[in-house]
């Protein structure tokens, strides 16, 4: 099903998930190689990362791994990316929580902005993803919290749209 690396338990409270130093970030790709690779370069970058095959998976995982962002492809068998972060929006529990979405094609921006999305990436991803991650998560700190986790000293990063 799903694995994952975590320093906290699945069954953290609230408190317990604002007191975590590193973002934990939920990459759900279909494609073995591309999950690992992402999964790996957070790690290294600092990053909690627990791992899911495909929506459907990465539905389960959210409901239990108190996921900070969420990474996902698009083209996904069972649930594919656009499905998921409709899903993700429309529980309460997951509402707030970013997806950034991962394509190696193009597609309608403003479809996935008005249903939620927060990014969207374009294969081969960049750099400095990890850089760009925590910027989608510096915008989407509440502010009861602000500057959670800290914004990469170069500046936010973002990724120009597909021409």
């Amino acid at each position: 099903m799903s694995t994952g690396v975590s320093r906290l338990e699945a069954s953290e409270t609230g408190g317990e998930a604002a007191a975590r130093l590193r973002p934990r970030v939920l990459v759900v790709d279909d494609e073995d190689l591309v999950r690992m690779v992402v999964a790996r370069t957070l790690r290294r970058s600092g990053f909690d990362v627990v791992e899911a095959r495909d929506g459907l998976d990465a539905l389960t995982c959210i409901a239990t791994s108190a996921s900070d962002l969420v990474l996902t492809d698009l083209n996904m068998p069972r649930c594919n990316g656009e499905m998921l972060c409709a899903e993700i929006k429309r529980r309460h529990a997951t509402a707030n929580v970013p997806v950034v979405l991962m394509t190696g094609g193009p597609l309608d921006e403003t479809h996935m902005r008005d249903i939620g999305c927060a990014a969207v990436l374009y294969k081969p991803l960049i750099d400095r993803l990890d850089e760009f991650l925590l910027s989608i998560l510096q915008d989407a700190a509440p502010a009861s919290r602000p500057g959670a986790w800290a914004a990469p000293a170069k500046g936010p990063v973002r990724q120009p749209p597909a021409a």
